[in-house]
């Protein structure tokens, strides 16, 4: 129950921090990303901060990585609309994911890395075609 209590105002912080972002002037929104599909109870912090413009997610990574990862943006049906495989990419590394031909709807930004995801949430709330 307590998890629950903790997830459920996560989420509430997250929709009012997006909420806020919407007002101002910058059309910017930071990615809220949350552990999914991890074995173990350890603190893992989190490698990437991603944030959307307009018409694309920039991705900066905030540590080296030794391994691959994977980026994928799934739709509301859980269809992969886009994925891409970097080696190895280097704290000074940015990556931008181009929203320009995505239709207005939910999203969601997986960052894969070996035996952990981290999972973003998105809106296109205006069709950038």
């Amino acid at each position: 129950m307590r998890k629950l209590s903790i997830v459920l105002l996560l989420i509430s912080i997250s929709f009012m921090t997006m909420k806020a972002n919407n007002l101002s002037e910058h059309k910017s929104k930071y990615l809220v990303l949350k552990r999914w599909d991890y074995p173990q109870r350890a603190l893992v912090p989190i490698p990437i901060e991603a944030i959307q413009d307009e018409n694309s997610i920039e991705v900066r990574f905030l540590e080296n990585v030794d391994n691959q990862v994977t980026f994928q943006v799934k739709d509301q049906q859980g269809n992969i609309i886009f994925q891409d495989v970097l080696l190895a990419p280097n704290e000074q590394e940015t990556y931008k994911i181009n929203l320009e031909d995505y239709q207005i709807g939910h999203y969601e930004l997986l960052y894969i890395e070996e035996d952990m995801t981290f999972i973003g949430e998105l809106d296109i709330e205006h069709s950038i075609l």
